[in-house]
């Protein structure tokens, strides 16, 4: 991706704070925890947004701007709004919190653009995709979320009654050479998941061609009718 290339699609760069009087919530002193959180919006004309949070600390562009890539392909050719966010240190210590803040953050930003009856789509890798599985039955407005890399042998009973309890379209991506591949048969758990097992592929998308296939996985496995 050229540098002319990226300044030409540059996101508006928004921020969403979180609470910081959570009673219950022990910070440590030395923590890397912003109550900031960074958005990247690539905007479109249109109800649908798909929103991606990343790894956990990384930024809204990735490495080699593999973000901003799959933002600008979502946008240039299936005309959805797109959010990138940041995924701070809170996610893991109060991950509901977290979440309930990003996903209010982007319903109040489309409203604030007129658009309702919002159809939203949420991804997210590795580890941290637990967050989606775990809370998007809450948000109807979701119709559709992709889960790559799944940990599977962490609360996965939890897991399983809470992605039951959502109604709508979920992908879950996997790869054989994964260490987490064992446990797929779990997902037979899950009837409503369509589940994709990726040949000769590791956790990272490490080989040759990995990091075009990272890419490609938003338009090929969402439904953009």
């Amino acid at each position: 991706m050229t540098l002319d290339f990226i300044l030409q699609h540059m996101p508006e760069q928004l921020y969403f704070e979180l609470p910081t009087d959570k009673w219950d919530m022990e910070i440590p002193e030395n923590s890397p925890l912003n109550y900031e959180i960074e958005t990247a919006f690539y905007k479109w004309n249109t109800n649908k947004a798909v929103v991606i949070i990343v790894w956990k600390w990384w930024t809204t562009q990735w490495y080699q701007n593999k973000y901003v890539t799959i933002s600008n392909n979502l946008v240039d050719k299936h005309w959805v709004n797109v959010f990138v966010v940041e995924n701070p240190w809170i996610s893991r210590d109060d991950p509901e919190l977290f979440f309930d803040c990003a996903i209010k953050f982007v319903r109040d930003k489309m409203k604030e653009l007129w658009y309702n009856n919002l159809d939203l789509t949420v991804i997210w890798f590795s580890a941290w995709w637990h967050f989606t599985w775990r809370f998007s039955y809450k948000y109807p407005e979701i119709k559709e979320i992709l889960l790559i890399n799944p940990v599977l042998r962490v609360d996965f009973e939890k897991l399983k009654k809470s992605l039951n309890s959502f109604e709508n379209k979920v992908t879950i991506i996997q790869w054989k050479r994964d260490t987490d591949y064992p446990f797929n048969p779990l997902l037979s758990q899950i009837p409503k998941a369509k589940v994709v097992v990726l040949e000769w592929v590791d956790h990272q998308f490490s080989n040759e061609w990995g990091l075009d296939l990272f890419i490609s996985l938003p338009e090929n496995y969402l439904s953009f009718s």
